[in-house]
C-alpha cells in the first residue's frame, strides 16, 4: 500500500503498478489489437454496473416537466426520459446533427445533483464531527447545487423542469465537450494498439491529449500513422458514449 497525504492506493500482484512516489513501475507487456486482459475485465464490470443503473432509472417516476429554450419557447417532456437530443430533434434534424452538448439550469430541485456535490465537496474536510456551523454551511451548499448552470450530455435524460441551451462546437463548452470525448477515443486507441495503462487525458484550450504508462516503450512520430488508423477504426464503429455514475 502506498500513501499520498490523506489518500491511499492499494495494489497487489505483478506487472505495472504504482510505487511509493505515485509513479508507475514494473514490467510492461504490449497487447496488440485490444487483447490486454484488463480491457475485458473492465468492460464486463462496466456492463454490469451500467445495466443496474439503467434498471434504477427506468423505475423512477416520469413526471411531466417544462423545458424553456433561450428564445422563450417552452417544450414539454418527462423526467428521466426526455433528453436534450430529443428536444433538438424536435426542432430539426440539422440542429440535432450540429449540437455536441447542452447547458441546463434547473428551475426545481434535482436530488441527484445535490448528491454529486455532497460527494465531491471537500470544504469541510478536516472539520470536527458534530460541528453545527460546518453542517449548516454544507446543507446550504448542497441545496443550491441544482441552481447552477451545468453542462449536460445530449443523451442524458433531464431530471426536472429547466432552462435548456443547446451547444455547438463554436461555444467554449461545446469545444470542451467535443475534445473531452475525442480524448476518450484517443485513449481507447492507445489501449488497443499498445495495451498501455492510461493515466490522465483532459481536454485543453486548443485540443486534447492522453498520457499513459508504456514501460520502456517510447512513442514517436513513427507511431502517429498507426494511432490515427486505430482512431479512424474506432470512429467508424460509431460507438455510443455511455454515462455511468458510481460512488
Amino acid at each position: 500500500m502506498a500513501s499520498y497525504g490523506t489518500r491511499t492506493k492499494t495494489y497487489q500482484g505483478k506487472g505495472a503498478r504504482l510505487n511509493e512516489t505515485g509513479k508507475f513501475e514494473g514490467d510492461f507487456k504490449i497487447y496488440p489489437n485490444g487483447t490486454a486482459p484488463f480491457l475485458k475485465e473492465r468492460s464486463e464490470l462496466f456492463d454490469k454496473l451500467y445495466a443496474a443503473q439503467e434498471e434504477r432509472l427506468a423505475a423512477l417516476p416520469k413526471d411531466p416537466i417544462t423545458i424553456e429554450l433561450p428564445d422563450g419557447t417552452k417544450k414539454e417532456g418527462h423526467k428521466f426520459e426526455t433528453t436534450p437530443l430529443d428536444i433538438a430533434l424536435g426542432i430539426s434534424k440539422g440542429l440535432a446533427n450540429s449540437v455536441v452538448a447542452a447547458k441546463v439550469l434547473y428551475t426545481e430541485p434535482v436530488d441527484s445533483m445535490d448528491q454529486v456535490v455532497a460527494a465531491d465537496d471537500e470544504s469541510d474536510v478536516g472539520s470536527e464531527a458534530g460541528d453545527d456551523d460546518d453542517e449548516e454551511d454544507h446543507q446550504v451548499n448542497t441545496v443550491k447545487a441544482w441552481q447552477k448552470e451545468t453542462v449536460w450530455d445530449l443523451s442524458r435524460p433531464l431530471e426536472g423542469s429547466c432552462k435548456l441551451e443547446l451547444l455547438k462546437f463554436d461555444t467554449p463548452e461545446g469545444r470542451d465537450t467535443f475534445w473531452h470525448s475525442s480524448a476518450h477515443i484517443l485513449g481507447e486507441a492507445l489501449e488497443k494498439e499498445y495495451g498501455c495503462h492510461l493515466t490522465i487525458g483532459p481536454p485543453l484550450e486548443n485540443g486534447f491529449y492522453y498520457d499513459g504508462y508504456y514501460g520502456n516503450l517510447k512513442l514517436g512520430s513513427g507511431d502517429y500513422d498507426k494511432i490515427e488508423k486505430r482512431i479512424a477504426s474506432i470512429v467508424k464503429e460509431d460507438q455510443e458514449f455511455q454515462r455511468l455514475v458510481v460512488t
